[in-house]
């Protein structure tokens, strides 16, 4: 998972947009440069200098800088959200590719098996204990086994592929993939309500539109200070005989035909569109969150009923058909089905697990957190 985050392309792409948003917040802190106005004397008309500088910039500058920097942090809170799901997605990869692994050489036992119970069938419809007809079964069920054990080949490739992907690794370095089984979550969860307050504490994306909600506030008040232009002016004119004369002056806008009304109603909607979409974010992350519980509650019950019970009992069934074969009470053939009914249980319980591994990632990347650590606080 560290891999992952550290080499993930996209992940990399988007941490670019901090710079971008680093970049609005330092170019937020610049006054603006004064304006030289020089008219040249041609003819009769005297000669005239004005540099203007815009006032209003001294006090707008605080409010414009207090915008920039919640929206910086907002991006920052974003790009924290953008790490988790790339953390989600490399551990449902890596459970995808233990996934296929295990079905794959599970695949190839069932494979073989039904290649065994195809070719005792054979040898009965010669000994004539056997009819054409089971001998058709026992063959597709082999044709079948063979073609199941083809795709689970490929599909290890392509979930390798996947891994590699998100770890951000190079085309060389797939075929070396290799997934190292983790122990499935074990143990009760938090309540749900527990999950739900620790989401929304913990959730970047919700901060970050908490943030949103704040920065849409602060641009509403900056909006509404620029209702005056206000600027500082020097200006120096050629007056006949008596040589160049300067002095000051103000340049100011007269807000009779707007005061700057539609930007300000502009950051006002701006305002109700963040704060309505951070209620609606929050509902959002309620229901990922009892989504995702429930589905790991399911996966985990799930697992433990085919692990506690399932593959068991067709243990104890394959270990009675071998003791049985031993002693000369059963065929090689019952002895084989066995084997093959237990390899199908391991195959379950492989798939249980992997949706355990998978239903915990979603839940860990719903909560913002591993929710491990909230049962250790």
């Amino acid at each position: 998972m560290a891999a992952a985050l550290w080499s993930n392309a996209q992940l990399s792409a988007d941490l670019a947009a901090l710079g971008l948003a680093r970049a609005n917040l330092v170019d937020a802190g610049l006054l603006r440069n004064p304006a030289f106005q020089l008219l040249f004397p041609v003819g009769v008309k005297p000669f005239e200098l004005a540099v203007t500088w815009p006032f209003e910039a001294i006090f707008q500058r605080p409010r414009r800088v207090e915008a920039a920097s919640r929206e910086w942090e907002q991006v920052a809170e974003g790009l924290v959200q953008h790490g988790l799901n790339a953390a989600r997605d490399a551990r449902l990869a890596h459970a995808r590719l233990l996934q296929a692994e295990e079905r794959a050489r599970l695949s190839d036992e069932a494979g073989r098996l039904a290649g065994e119970s195809a070719a005792l069938t054979a040898a009965r419809l010669r000994a004539g204990d056997a009819s054409e007809v089971d001998l058709r079964l026992a063959e597709a069920g082999a044709a079948s086994a063979k073609e199941a054990a083809v795709r689970a080949a490929h599909e290890v490739v392509l979930a390798r592929e996947r891994m590699r992907f998100q770890m951000g690794l190079s085309s060389q370095a797939g075929p070396l993939l290799r997934a190292v089984a983790s122990m499935p979550r074990q143990g009760p969860l938090p309540p749900v309500d527990v999950l739900r307050e620790a989401a929304w504490s913990s959730r970047p994306d919700l901060r970050a539109q908490e943030i949103g909600v704040a920065a849409a506030v602060v641009r509403a008040r900056w909006q509404r200070s620029r209702w005056l232009a206000l600027a500082a002016i020097l200006s120096s004119k050629e007056i006949g005989t008596h040589g160049i004369r300067s002095g000051p002056g103000v340049s100011a806008d007269i807000p009779v035909a707007g005061a700057n009304r539609g930007a300000a109603a502009r950051v006002d909607a701006e305002v109700e569109q963040a704060s309505r979409l951070y209620i609606a974010l929050r509902q959002k992350v309620d229901l990922e969150v009892s989504e995702a519980y429930e589905a790991l509650r399911l996966a985990v019950d799930v697992r433990a009923a085919v692990a506690e019970s399932v593959v068991p009992s067709f243990e104890r069934a394959a270990a009675g058909a071998r003791q049985a074969y031993e002693a000369g009470d059963t065929s090689y053939l019952s002895l084989v089905e066995a084997e093959r009914q237990l390899v199908d249980a391991r195959l379950r319980l492989a798939d249980a697990e992997a949706e355990v591994r998978m239903a915990s990632a979603q839940l860990d990347r719903a909560v913002g957190t591993r929710v491990d650590r909230l049962k250790d606080e």
